[in-house]
């Protein structure tokens, strides 16, 4: 029988799978502690993690790991590298979590548009503040999607219903592609000029990291809002701050470097901030954890490497 580790508050529905299945044990600890949990685990086969870091020392004190599961898109967290050297695969579940991070955006958007985050708590404290709180109505304007994967993908199709004009910047996706979708594709420049909304879509990497510079920011309207619930190390913060001060830039933000309590060094220049809740739906979890625990079976079963993404 295989032992199976989960480090973390995913929906159980992995753990009845794989036990269902009769060839795997699942240890499922919710404090998040990967380091203790893989030291009382070594025999573990497979590891199955949302955004905790996978480094060579926990890789290390599993040597029987094969597989490593992101029950999720992004795997920037895990060292995807030293887990090749060692003959671990990496997989992750791409669509999973999609329409949460899509109507987050969406949601984030609004909240910015009509104050909503600043509002709630001065009427509970007994203000009148209406005059001071004139918003803006996000249908008809024009956003840019910068990347146009699964969840921006998803962003376009919600956002038709408010009569928004959508642009797109993807060097991956098909003329063919984008206009099914209903977007414009446009080269990223021309984007960022016509622009009121800038929303990232995008895994962070060696090409991306700190694309949002100050070259970026400068091509963008002056007024217009750049949404992150991508990857923090998209953007650099120091010419953010510098073109926010200069040209009005409001900022929603949803991902920092480390996913963890404490200050945060974008909490002066971003206008709305969450705590990573991108993909904090019940619905997400349920689909992230169900697709997880298939996708491991699939490749023990059968081989299929479709998700292997090292």
């Amino acid at each position: 029988m295989k032992k199976v580790l989960i480090p973390t508050k995913l929906d159980l529905v992995a753990k009845q799978l794989l036990e269902e299945s009769g060839n795997y044990e699942v240890v499922q600890d919710e404090s998040e502690n990967l380091p203790a949990l893989a030291l009382a685990n070594p025999d573990a086969h497979a590891v199955i993690v949302r955004s905790n870091k996978l480094t060579p020392e926990i890789i290390d004190t599993l040597p029987s790991l094969k597989v490593v599961v992101r029950a999720g898109a992004g795997f920037n967290t895990i060292d995807t590298a030293y887990s090749r050297e060692k003959g671990i695969d990496v997989m992750n579940t791409p669509g999973a979590n999609s329409n949460a991070v899509a109507e987050e955006v969406i949601c984030m958007m609004l909240a910015d548009a009509r104050h909503i985050v600043y509002a709630d708590p001065s009427v509970r404290a007994g203000k009148w503040e209406k005059k001071n709180l004139m918003g803006k109505e996000i249908t008809g304007k024009i956003i840019g999607l910068v990347g146009l994967g699964a969840i921006g993908g998803l962003v376009a199709k919600r956002l038709q219903g408010f009569e928004m004009e959508i642009l797109c910047y993807d060097p991956y996706v098909s003329e063919e592609n984008s206009t099914a979708l209903g977007v414009k594709m446009l080269p990223l420049n021309e984007l960022l000029a016509k622009s009121d909304y800038v929303s990232l879509h995008m895994p962070e990497n060696d090409k991306t990291k700190g694309i949002v510079n100050a070259e970026f920011l400068s091509k963008m309207k002056d007024g217009a809002t750049l949404i992150n619930c991508a990857r923090a190390g998209l953007i650099n913060e120091d010419d953010l701050r510098k073109a926010k001060s200069e040209t009005g830039i409001r900022f929603l933000n949803d991902v920092y470097a480390k996913d963890a309590e404490g200050e945060k060094s974008v909490a002066d220049i971003a206008d709305v901030m969450m705590p990573h809740l991108g993909a904090s739906t019940v619905e997400a979890n349920y689909n992230a954890a169900k697709r997880a625990a298939e996708e491991l079976m699939e490749l023990d079963e059968t081989g299929n490497s479709a998700f292997i993404v090292n």
